[in-house]
């Protein structure tokens, strides 16, 4: 997996050290689509609980799920998976400093 970096208008990379869960970013596509939660956990086969866990940043993003994301809303596998590792590693540096 190649380097992910966000590049703003200018060319210089935006970074941020704001802990983002994937599925709240999720969340917003969902409702930017209007498609209700319950619908798509239905389309990933999840049980509506699970996942809207994982929308509040309670479950984490896997690899199969991501595949099944992509199917249903043709947004790359790879993204979500960027997006979790980033979550989880900015949280572990987060943990880190703290200790």
């Amino acid at each position: 997996m190649g380097e992910y970096k966000v590049i703003a208008k200018n060319g210089k990379e935006i970074y941020t050290d704001i802990l983002y869960h994937p599925g709240e970013l999720l969340s917003e596509e969902l409702e930017a689509r209007g498609i209700v939660q319950k619908d798509f956990a239905a389309l990933v086969n999840m049980r509506p609980s699970h996942f809207n866990e994982l929308l509040k940043g309670k479950r984490h993003i896997s690899a199969l799920l991501a595949l099944k994301i992509e199917k249903e809303l043709g947004i790359d596998a790879k993204f979500w998976m960027r997006l979790q590792v980033d979550y989880d590693l900015k949280n572990a540096r987060k943990q880190l400093k703290v200790a």
